[in-house]
C-alpha cells in the first residue's frame, strides 16, 4: 500500500474528479486538499486538521479512513525516529565525555557541603529542647474535629450547565464534520446527510468542525442555537462551552 496523499491523487484520478470540485464540495480550500496529495501536513491550519480532512476527503472518495490513518501514523512515526536517531548521534559523543566530570564535580561539591556543614552546627541550647517539648505537648492536646452540620442542595438550585451538555446536530442537506469533547475525545466524524440527527454529550466543552455548515441545525440541552454559518460558509473548531454557550443560543435564557 502506497503513502496516504499519493492514495487520494490516484483515487481522485480514477474517478475523474479535480480538486477544484471536491474542493467546492467539501468547502475546504484547494490549498489544503493539494497540502494532503503531496503530504505537506505543515500547510495545513493546525494538527487538528490533518485528521479532519483526511477523513472528509476519503469518505468522498469511498476510501477506508482507518487504513489511510494508519498509513499517516506510520509516515509520521518514521519521520520522528529518523530525527531522534540523528539527535542521538549528535550528542552522544558530549553526553559520554561529561558524564564523568559531572560526577567527580558532584562528589567534590557533597564532601565540601558535609564539612561546612559541621564546622557550623551548634548545640542544641536547653531552651531549644523544651520549646520543643512544649510545641510536641500542644500538639497532642488538640481539640476534637468539631464539622457543621452539612446542607442538603436542591437539585433545582443547580445551574444547568453543570447537568452536562448534550448537542443535537441535524442535517439539511449533505455535510461533514468533526465534534470533539472537552478532552480532545471524538464524539462525531463523518458525513451529516438530509434528515440525519445526532447526539453528543460532554462536560465541559464541544470542539465542532462543519463543511459546508449552513446545512446543520444545532441544538444544545433542547434549546435551538443559532446558525452555524451563511450560506457558503464552513466552521473550523469552534467552541461552545458552559461559560459561553448562551451567546450561542437562538433566543438567550
Amino acid at each position: 500500500m502506497g503513502n496516504s496523499g499519493s492514495i487520494l491523487k490516484e483515487k481522485r484520478k480514477s474517478l475523474g474528479i479535480t480538486l477544484e470540485q471536491i474542493s467546492e464540495e467539501l468547502r475546504i480550500k484547494l490549498q489544503y486538499l493539494e497540502a494532503l496529495e503531496d503530504e505537506k501536513y505543515e500547510l495545513l491550519p493546525a494538527p487538528l486538521y490533518k485528521k479532519i480532512f483526511i477523513k472528509a476527503y476519503a469518505d468522498y472518495l469511498g476510501l477506508n479512513f482507518d487504513e489511510l490513518l494508519d498509513e499517516f501514523k506510520k509516515k509520521r512515526e518514521e519521520n520522528q525516529e529518523d530525527t531522534e536517531l540523528y539527535s542521538r548521534e549528535i550528542s552522544s559523543k558530549g553526553v559520554k565525555n561529561s558524564t564523568s566530570l559531572l560526577v567527580i564535580i558532584a562528589i567534590f561539591l557533597g564532601f565540601i557541603s558535609f564539612f561546612v556543614f559541621l564546622k557550623h552546627r551548634k548545640p542544641e541550647t536547653d531552651y531549644q529542647k523544651q520549646a520543643s517539648e512544649a510545641v510536641t505537648v500542644k500538639s497532642e492536646e488538640q481539640s476534637p474535629n468539631i464539622q457543621p452540620p452539612s446542607e442538603k442542595i436542591d437539585e433545582e438550585q443547580i445551574p444547568i450547565q453543570a447537568k452536562g451538555m448534550t448537542l443535537k446536530l441535524e442535517g439539511t442537506g449533505k455535510s461533514w464534520g468533526l465534534v470533539l469533547g472537552g478532552k480532545g475525545d471524538t464524539l462525531f466524524s463523518g458525513f451529516i446527510s438530509e434528515g440525519m440527527v445526532l447526539e453528543c454529550k460532554t462536560e465541559e466543552q464541544f470542539k465542532i468542525t462543519l463543511g459546508r455548515a449552513w446545512l446543520v441545525k444545532g441544538y444544545l440541552n433542547g434549546k435551538k442555537l443559532k446558525p452555524f454559518a451563511e450560506k457558503g460558509k464552513s466552521i473550523y473548531g469552534r467552541v461552545i462551552s458552559k461559560e459561553n454557550y448562551e451567546g450561542f443560543l437562538e433566543e438567550a435564557e
